[in-house]
């Protein structure tokens, strides 16, 4: 029976801080919504003595190890020698594998050296796991005492693939229905992580479910986990709608979605385009908007318009606006929200102008003081925001912050058309 597990992440580039360790988190929380323990997380570096010790004491501390990395062809890669070294196996290569290899550099024109061949070799006994995105399978072998040992490659896109499509399957099937754990987590806007406690208190968990709380500015997270397979999906379904009454207003994606996809996703379904005039946040969220694929079915373009100048040339500002009332100010944000609205034939102008610090705040605009504005045909706003901490702080939080209030100011504006 698997009930903890340890995770081993091998390599210098961990230990020495170059690089940092995004698979062992990946493997942490597949393993969680599996129902398995994680007794704990080492991470040893490309040396002989260290690494049998690391598997000793992973050995002793779990039922099963999920180690990455070392399956390579250079000299550092040590992990399957020392594998079979610590169980006392011999090393056998596997001739499949081997002309999967040599297909594979054949294929893609690439020099054949020898050494590849390191990549075929498995401890006796051992079941091969295999790496569709790579040239390094990974292996599975039993340690005797109801143990098992799994080694996967240490690419990240290739660690996840074989996790995804091999070792969870073959978890799932040892663990059986009665483990299972279902889980839904909340990405949430707007409430402090004290509040977010409070808001929550009166929904009743009983014994089998947990709320987990993760705060990552400029949001929080908010996961729910109910342990007991199929005969506790029933409280997962109440818990979780429960949730979403309670916290409806500050929800912007139930998964893994990011509010950058959810806008894109609410424009789409609106047949609506959008356009940008940034001022602080220099070109952030055009940025954010335009990583998503297909952004260019609703997203128009934008203006980086940091000085004034810009403002008046690129967007129509008024310079009797600026003079006024400042480029900081509700006055030249909504001047700015309609200028690119008019400037691009958009459906939705949105605009951001601030003070980003560390300098040029006031007693009346100190640092962190940033307008937003939306222009639409029907509808044309600011809003005044207030950030503190540092520079860039300042900016992801205003970034955010104009996206979801355009997120929720198209979730208000359902009957709006195109003009």
């Amino acid at each position: 029976m698997i009930d903890k597990a340890v995770i081993l992440s091998t390599g210098d580039e961990l230990t020495t801080g170059r690089v940092v360790d995004t698979n062992s988190a990946a493997i942490a929380d597949r393993l969680f919504a599996a129902g398995v323990e994680v007794a704990a997380v080492l991470k040893v570096g490309d040396d002989r003595e260290k690494l049998l010790w690391a598997f000793g004491q992973a050995r002793d501390l779990g039922d099963l190890i999920i180690g990455t990395g070392g399956l390579g062809p250079t000299a550092d890669d040590l992990t399957t020698e020392l594998v079979g070294e610590f169980l006392g196996r011999k090393l056998k290569q596997d001739e499949a594998v081997a002309t999967a290899l040599k297909q594979r550099f054949a294929a893609r024109g690439l020099a054949w050296t020898e050494n590849n061949l390191k990549q075929a070799l498995f401890p006796e006994g051992a079941t091969i796991i295999a790496n569709p995105v790579g040239t390094a399978p990974g292996f599975r072998v039993e340690l005797g005492q109801g143990k098992t040992l799994i080694w996967l490659s240490g690419v990240p896109r290739e660690m996840i693939t074989m996790l995804n499509e091999t070792v969870m399957p073959w978890i799932a099937e040892q663990k059986g229905d009665a483990a299972k754990i279902a889980a839904c987590a909340f990405k949430i806007h707007g409430l402090t992580e004290s509040k977010l406690d409070e808001l929550v208190k009166p929904v009743k968990l009983g014994t089998h479910a947990k709320l987990s709380f993760r705060a990552h500015f400029p949001d929080l997270t908010l996961r729910l986990t109910v342990s007991g397979g199929a005969a506790r999906a029933q409280d997962f379904t109440e818990i979780r709608q429960q949730l979403r009454q309670i916290l409806s207003p500050y929800i912007y994606a139930e998964g893994d979605a990011t509010l950058e996809e959810v806008v894109g996703q609410l424009l789409c379904e609106r047949g609506q385009s959008m356009a940008l005039a940034e001022s602080c946040t220099g070109g952030l969220i055009s940025r954010r908007i335009t990583r998503i694929a297909g952004s260019s079915a609703y997203y128009l373009g934008g203006a980086v318009t940091y000085s004034n100048d810009a403002k008046v040339c690129f967007l129509g500002v008024k310079p009797t606006t600026l003079e006024k009332h400042g480029a900081v100010s509700r006055e030249t944000a909504l001047e700015m929200s309609q200028g690119i609205r008019e400037r691009t034939g958009a459906d939705v102008g949105l605009s951001v102008t601030g003070i980003a610090g560390p300098s040029g705040g006031n007693a009346a605009k100190p640092v962190g003081t940033v307008w937003v504005s939306i222009a639409m045909k029907t509808f044309h706003e600011a809003r005044l925001f207030q950030f503190h901490g540092e520079r860039e702080r300042v900016i992801l939080g205003a970034s955010q912050a104009a996206l979801n209030w355009l997120r929720t100011s198209l979730l208000g504006q359902t009957t709006e058309q195109r003009p």
